[in-house]
């Protein structure tokens, strides 16, 4: 199987042709800036050196992010035009896995951090394995340096990428190394990265989809500018989507702060909510994935949100502001007079959300919450740190035309 590979999310703007994992020709033009320009060329290149015509690929694959929004399309758009051209199947595969890929070495976790600028990172940890990439440990994320210092794995990890050096610094940790390998991505490993996917699904569903975590940096003037926004589809959710709604709870929940901050439901535990009388979930998806769902329960005239999750790398982007407004608008349909929720005192962004909505408080609740984690300085006055207040919130919600 002769395979394209294209990369210009980072640095770089990179192309390969592998022939069932071997190597026919690999061209990397660092430098950043005019990808979008140097791409078709570069590839024209990488192409002359495999001697092959492009009608003899098998298939295609780019990286798909995270990295910057221009150079993210850039590799991608082309990939899917060439795929539709050619009628050949395209793959994706993120920045940071062909990154940590060529960092792997045996009985250490690698983490693949980028730098992505204002004192934040983009990360990726994967577990450690016997032979080449472990299981991952997480979806890739957007954090703050000390956040991702915080969520490293515990043993020997090894970083990979252009955060590495600025993770280690704040981190702090005497088992951490740097990995010599490039801080972009090999196109000969993201295309043997996506022949393993060849392997699983020959012929993918839907060609691959960008993966931005942080919206573009580009912005229009300030009072003609739009919130960013996630392209997404609502629809109600049953006790069969109980597992994959237990997954992102905990990811927006748990995984997403290193341990619990609120309680995790289980998918027997989602199950239960879901066939109590009165409840009603609804689903936003993002493609074929869950990106955030919101639970309701009614009873007689009234309605309270038993919980609103928004997978962290998604979140604003308007996800939990679309799902509100459907289940407004279906309480509107059923008759519910109002509608209330508890918010922790300290949530600013779920608070400035409900405010947007029209909720205003009507009472609190002092000591709801647990506390907040330790932060990564630890020491015994961060086990003592107060509950939280819960403020209580209520809007009305008006009646269906």
């Amino acid at each position: 199987m002769k395979l394209l590979a294209l990369d210009t999310a980072l640095n770089a703007c990179s192309v390969a042709i592998v022939e069932d994992g071997r190597l026919l020709a690999r061209t990397v033009s660092p430098g950043g800036k005019g990808n979008a320009e140097r791409l078709l060329p570069v590839l024209e290149e990488t192409r002359a050196a495999a001697r092959i015509g492009l009608i003899e690929l098998d298939g295609i694959a780019a990286t798909i992010g995270p990295g910057s929004f221009t150079g993210i399309r850039t590799a991608l758009a082309t990939a899917r035009a060439l795929g539709l051209a050619l009628n050949r199947p395209v793959w994706g595969v993120t920045t940071t896995e062909a990154l940590a890929m060529a960092a792997a070495g045996p009985g250490r976790a690698v983490v693949a951090v980028i730098d992505a600028r204002r004192g934040e990172v983009y990360i990726h940890g994967f577990a450690p394995a016997a032979h080449g990439l472990g299981a991952a440990l997480s979806e890739p994320r957007l954090l703050r340096l000390d956040d991702a210092a915080a969520q490293l794995p515990a043993g020997p990890v090894t970083l990979v990428g252009s955060g590495s050096a600025l993770l280690r610094d704040a981190a702090g940790r005497d088992d951490i190394v740097l990995s010599p390998a490039a801080p972009d991505p090999d196109p000969a490993i993201v295309a043997r990265l996506a022949l393993t996917q060849a392997k699983q699904q020959p012929a993918p569903k839907r060609p691959p989809a960008p993966l931005y975590i942080r919206p573009p940096d580009a912005a229009l003037p300030k009072t003609a500018q739009p919130r960013a926004r996630l392209a997404i589809a609502i629809a109600p959710g049953g006790p069969d989507s109980a597992a994959a709604l237990a997954e992102l709870h905990d990811d927006a929940f748990g995984k997403a702060h290193g341990q619990a901050v609120g309680e995790v439901w289980t998918a027997g535990q989602m199950t239960t909510l879901l066939e109590m009388p009165g409840t009603f979930c609804l689903i936003a998806r993002s493609g074929d994935q869950p990106a955030g769902f919101l639970l309701l329960r009614r009873a007689a005239d009234e309605a309270e949100v038993i919980t609103l999750a928004v997978r962290p790398r998604l979140q604003r982007l308007g996800v939990g502001q679309a799902l509100m407004q459907a289940g407004l608008q279906a309480l509107a349909r059923q008759g519910v007079a109002a509608c209330f929720l508890e918010v922790a005192e300290d949530n600013a962004p779920a608070r400035a959300l409900y405010d947007r909505l029209g909720f205003r408080e009507v009472g609190r609740r002092p000591g709801y919450y647990e506390p907040l984690p330790p932060g990564p300085d630890g020491g015994a006055e961060k086990a003592a740190r107060p509950r939280r207040n819960a403020i209580v919130m209520k809007i009305p919600v008006a009646p269906a035309n």
